[in-house]
């Protein structure tokens, strides 16, 4: 198994997982979505927000397109279905760019400023890539977090549950 197959399936995973995650919470009332919850996570909605945003600005950055955003706080989308539909758009975006990857684009050299700490930074795109889809399963665990506070059992993330994965 190589590092590009792996990115690959990792990709294609983040999409899946992220619509069972989004259409579970279809389910819920707004306000449920939105709650401030226990800890440090806020809310439901809020993660969804942030991992977006963070993943464009990632996106951006492998893309040589800078995001342009005021801070990684920043609400893209108060609306629960705008945000659904952009989270889903810019899910395949990443999964589009990552199955259109040729190996040596890998070690491609990708620099930026973290906006946190002002340095320049340089990453192989392989890293960046890492990066973005590893943060993105944290953020699912916390939202799943969040959903077990509210009572409601939520659904099953497993990659053997994913289509075309276990058959």
């Amino acid at each position: 198994m190589d590092v590009l197959y792996t990115l690959r399936v990792q990709a294609r995973y983040s999409r899946w997982a992220n619509a069972q995650l989004l259409g579970f919470c279809d389910t819920l009332e707004d306000d449920v979505r939105k709650r401030r919850w226990m800890g440090p996570q806020g809310s439901i909605h809020g993660l969804f927000n942030r991992m977006l945003l963070l993943d464009r600005i990632w996106l951006g950055r492998m893309l040589g397109k800078p995001y342009g955003h005021r801070d990684t706080d920043q609400i893209l989308y108060n609306d629960y279905g705008l945000l659904r539909a952009e989270r889903m758009r810019t899910d395949t975006e990443i999964m589009n760019f990552v199955q259109n990857l040729a190996e040596p684009n890998l070690d491609r050299q990708v620099t930026f400023t973290l906006e946190y700490e002002p340095r320049e930074c340089t990453l192989q795109l392989g890293e960046c890539l890492m990066n973005l889809l590893h943060r993105q399963s944290t953020q699912r665990g916390q939202i799943m977090a969040l959903l077990q506070q509210s009572d409601v059992e939520p659904p099953a993330l497993d990659i053997v549950t994913m289509p075309g994965m276990a058959d």
